[in-house]
């Protein structure tokens, strides 16, 4: 089965983690530290390390002792946990919408919006497509603070070559089960700039390590994440079957509580990286060019693959320039590297009969965001219905599939994959040959 979580882990990481954090101990974080430090191209005191991407933030945010009345402005396509932090710190959020071509807002939208008590931007870098001209955006506004989310952008780069969460004055990585680098749940806080770094270490928090079964939980839920990617699928059902029930009656499995998407409960932002789970992201961080080229290769894979398909379009494609002011037109994102490839169906395709005939071919059709503020049901701190109508119709026909280690395609799996999208909306035009390249 081809899925989305685990993306670059392998078997044998697990046993090497184990081994470097015996051998190590608590210098398994340095390591990390370091290893992902050098994958970023800065320096180790650049990156703070944390239990979650979403504690990373809180802790950055926190650090700015913002006045009341401060507002933040948020992506209209992102996940629930980036709007949480601003409501638990007690800031006012407001959402600026997704281009209609693109997974992100554009700069010229960002300025547009920013108003008199804006002092926080946080800008997407969804799916690992770049946002371009953070440079004039600081320019225009330097009484605002911009923060990337780069959760989904390890290793892309801009225009001129810089990596993605080097680009503001701040910027959060997460290490969760699905992304580019997993260690579990994870996450690290990357402050490029020295004075940046000093005015965050006078307000840094003290994190706690997590206890032993939280460990062994995400361990073990890693484990599983992994072990659907080996499985034929009808063992795969089979075993789904055989232990949902125990896993959950057991509490075997790590995930986020319901209450927090809800908004009922806060995480513990004050939660560190184990250094066994540093260990095992250390493993996956050493590998960072070949894990990086192979998501590209994957990612051109798809473009070829779906070449001539009108209705089956990668967001984004079409839209490599920036048009704020003071944004060259060679502002492009070539060089990104995608956490999974998405599509926007056509309004009037059924998603969910796409999703279907993924799976009967062993290929997970991810729904990466299913609502402007991720997951559906969330609670949409600050968000009103029809406030960003781009984002709202992304998360009703977005389809994502598989890129990482374990998601290269069969050939039987490539030609189905373009059948599938020929009879959903995608039908190739007359002068295309409907070759698989």
């Amino acid at each position: 089965m081809k899925g989305h979580v685990t993306g670059a882990l392998r078997w044998r990481d697990l046993l090497s983690a184990f081994r470097h954090w015996r051998r190590r101990g608590d210098a398994a974080s340095d390591d990390f530290r370091d290893a992902f430090a050098r994958s970023l191209a800065v320096a180790p005191s650049a990156v703070h390390l944390f239990g979650t991407g979403r504690a990373a933030l809180h802790a950055f945010v926190a650090s700015l002792q913002l006045p009341p009345g401060s507002e933040a402005l948020l992506p209209g396509y992102t996940c629930v946990v980036v709007p949480n932090v601003f409501m638990h710190l007690g800031l006012t959020v407001r959402y600026v919408d997704i281009r209609p071509d693109d997974m992100n807002p554009g700069a010229d939208d960002w300025h547009a919006a920013i108003g008199p008590a804006t002092r926080v931007v946080v800008v997407p870098h969804n799916f690992g497509q770049l946002t371009a001209g953070l440079d004039a955006l600081r320019q225009r506004h330097p009484q605002v603070v911009f923060i990337e989310d780069a959760a989904h952008a390890w290793g892309g780069r801009d225009h001129a070559g810089r990596v993605a969460g080097t680009l503001a004055d701040a910027a959060f990585f997460s290490f969760e089960y699905s992304k580019p680098l997993t260690t579990g749940t994870g996450g690290a806080l990357v402050l490029a700039d020295p004075a940046w770094r000093a005015r965050f270490s006078a307000h840094r928090p003290d994190l706690h390590r997590p206890a032993a079964g939280v460990v062994r939980r995400q361990w073990l839920t890693l484990a599983w994440h992994r072990l659907t990617l080996s499985l034929p699928h009808a063992a795969l059902r089979l075993l789904i079957a055989l232990l949902r029930m125990p896993s959950r009656l057991l509490g075997l499995v790590a995930k986020t509580p319901d209450s927090e998407i809800s908004g009922e409960s806060q995480p513990d932002y004050r939660a560190g990286l184990h250094p066994l789970s540093a260990a095992l992201g250390l493993m996956q961080a050493r590998r960072f060019e070949t894990l990086h080229a192979s998501r590209r290769q994957q990612a051109a894979d798809y473009d070829a693959l779906l070449a001539g398909l009108p209705g089956w379009v990668r967001p984004g494609r079409g839209a490599d320039t920036d048009t704020a002011p003071g944004v060259p037109p060679s502002a492009s994102r070539a060089d990104d590297v995608l956490l999974r490839y998405p599509v926007l169906l056509p309004e009037t395709v059924s998603r969910e009969a796409v999703i279907a005939e993924l799976e009967a071919i062993g290929v997970v059709g991810g729904t990466w965001f299913d609502d402007v503020v991720h997951p559906r049901g969330s609670l949409r701190y600050g968000y009103a219905a029809g406030q960003c109508p781009n984002g709202e119709h992304a998360a009703r026909t977005v389809l994502n599939l598989p890129l990482g280690l374990h998601a290269t395609l069969s050939p039987a799996q490539r030609s189905a994959l373009r059948a599938i999208a020929e009879r959903h909306g995608g039908r190739a035009r007359p002068t295309d040959s409907g070759t698989t390249a």
